[in-house]
């Protein structure tokens, strides 16, 4: 079974892995899902999904199930997928929203998970790549189902509009450390209006380091949105009226400190990348994945997410794990 592409280079002496597959009630490949319809033909295993004027429903992907113990956590990281327009049909929509949705609950029936990647199609960029990094973390032994679930949608619908999921729709898991963890801007921090010209950190995270140093792997994936109008969100006003799309760039940073904060070791830091969003793409997703090590001396792991708004309209950074996540597995 592919392992998370973000999974923990393997270190001196690492802990013993336990088997994934004793963990799992199911056989390892994903589960077919009834609701998918395949293109006949395709290159690549292709699903339609159907474009409907709401987000919801969603169209089932495949699913799988957990037998885990309290305290157990297991990384889950969605499969190389694209989405991409199949056809406009009758219509000509400025966008269509595509959402990919992964899902657990637990032994209880409870939510353990939410997690999304949600940007849209334009006719100038018909296609995208989306990618969910999580970490699933049990509260309690028993079964936990994990299902993976996609919809399109725009209010301008018409007769015939078609997306296309390219590629085979399932997610890998592993079994992650104890000392893995993950973390979110709160919901009750509210969403963050991200200023032009400003840098932001809008979910930083800081922990206890483990004795004798220890090397991990952080990534963050995480929705920010143009405000194109002072309407749907309320930290957009003030916006300049006549701003259109954004320049906008994010990068990591992960730093060991010792326990009065003074920077330990040296600074890990992300590639910045930048990016053009449109006032037609409006939602889009930031995707950073950082090797760090800290070294023994350290007694605190600081990480931090860095935002920027170059140019053009406001912006909005989403809170909630459904929206912005990051996680360390180390």
């Amino acid at each position: 079974m592919r392992q998370p592409r973000f999974r923990l280079a393997r270190r001196r002496a690492p802990l013993a892995p336990l088997a994934l597959a004793a963990l799992l009630t199911a056989p390892l490949a994903p589960t077919p899902a009834t609701a998918r319809t395949p293109v006949a033909g395709a290159a690549s295993p292709t699903t339609v999904v159907p474009v409907q004027r709401k987000s919801s429903p969603t169209t089932l992907l495949s699913t799988r199930t957990y037998r885990l113990t309290a305290g157990d956590k297991v990384a889950l990281d969605t499969d190389p997928l694209r989405f991409e327009t199949g056809s406009w049909g009758a219509g000509r929509p400025t966008n269509v929203g595509t959402t990919l949705l992964l899902t657990c609950v637990g032994p209880d029936g409870r939510r353990a998970l939410h997690a999304h990647d949600g940007e849209n199609l334009t006719p100038q960029e018909p296609r995208r790549k989306p990618d969910i990094r999580a970490l699933l973390e049990a509260s309690r032994s028993g079964t936990y189902r994990c299902e993976l679930r996609a919809s399109a949608y725009t209010n301008a619908w018409a007769r015939g509009m078609t997306v296309h999921l390219i590629g085979e729709p399932g997610f890998a898991s592993a079994l992650a450390g104890r000392t893995a963890f993950t973390w979110d801007r709160p919901a009750a921090a509210g969403d963050l209006a991200l200023v032009p010209g400003r840098v932001a950190e809008p979910m930083n995270v800081t922990r206890p380091a483990a004795a004798g140093g220890e090397r991990m792997t952080v990534t963050v994936d995480a929705e920010v949105t143009t405000c194109n109008n002072t309407r749907d969100y309320a930290v957009c006003a003030g916006r300049d009226p006549s701003a259109s799309g954004a320049v906008f760039r994010s990068w990591l940073v992960v730093q060991g400190r010792d326990a009065a904060g003074r920077p330990v070791g040296r600074t890990h830091r992300s590639a910045v990348v930048t990016r053009t969003v449109t006032a037609a793409k409006h939602h889009h997703m930031l995707h950073h994945t950082l090797p760090a090590a800290v070294p023994s001396a350290a007694r605190r792991l600081d990480v931090r997410l860095r935002t920027q708004v170059v140019s053009g309209d406001r912006m909005v950074f989403h809170a909630g794990y459904g929206y912005a996540h990051g996680v360390v597995l180390r």
